[in-house]
């Protein structure tokens, strides 16, 4: 079984971008007509049409409502209802930069994976999980990816998309974190199945 992994990465880049950009920016623009294509589902490796469900609240009409979804579950400045870091959902304190933090830190060192934002943040933050996940598909490395996903990512993901569920239970950002806890569970399934030899 193959695995492309060059196409996985621009799925998750796209993922990634949709959490980490505001909608009323410019670069938003991007990822909105993406989502406004109607073929879009068929680009998934495994198309299924639970994914295809997803499409009518991917389509949004009204950024400006969009953008303040966005801050209300992204930025603040009240409490987040569905905190978007790995650590507030795996450290016994619920706290920010915990020891989940550190392990991914030291996972990330290794890799040779350097974060560059705009501000300092958690690694552990969904957005950039993704873009590390990419990074490390786009790289071909097939067995620090599915070390990512497993030890790292799939860990606190679900609890994640169940809490978004329940601050927003319909719109964009719903439907987005449904679209990534079913987008990394294909490519975990994927990687599981792969030969080492003939992943691409």
């Amino acid at each position: 079984m193959k695995v492309d992994l060059a196409h996985w990465a621009q799925l998750l880049n796209l993922l990634a971008s949709a959490c980490r950009t505001a909608p009323q920016a410019p670069e938003f623009a991007p990822i909105q007509h993406f989502f406004q294509t109607p073929d879009w589902p068929a680009l998934w490796p495994e198309p299924a049409d639970d994914i295809a469900t997803l499409q009518p609240e991917l389509n949004p009409s009204d950024l400006a409502v969009l953008h303040e979804q966005w801050l209300r579950l992204f930025i603040g400045p009240a409490s987040l209802p569905a905190p978007p870091w790995g650590s507030v959902w795996l450290d016994p304190e619920q706290a920010l930069q915990g020891e989940s933090t550190l392990r991914l830190m030291a996972f990330l060192n290794q890799q040779g994976i350097r974060l560059h934002t705009d501000y300092p943040e958690p690694a552990d933050h969904i957005g950039l999980m993704l873009f590390q996940s990419a990074w490390l598909a786009m790289n071909n490395r097939p067995r620090a990816l599915q070390h990512l996903l497993e030890e790292h990512v799939m860990t606190w993901l679900p609890m994640y998309v169940d809490a978004l569920n329940a601050a927003q239970p319909c719109g964009f950002y719903r439907a987005l974190g449904e679209l990534i806890l079913k987008t990394l569970q294909q490519m975990q399934n994927a990687l599981k199945k792969a030969e080492p030899a003939r992943i691409l």
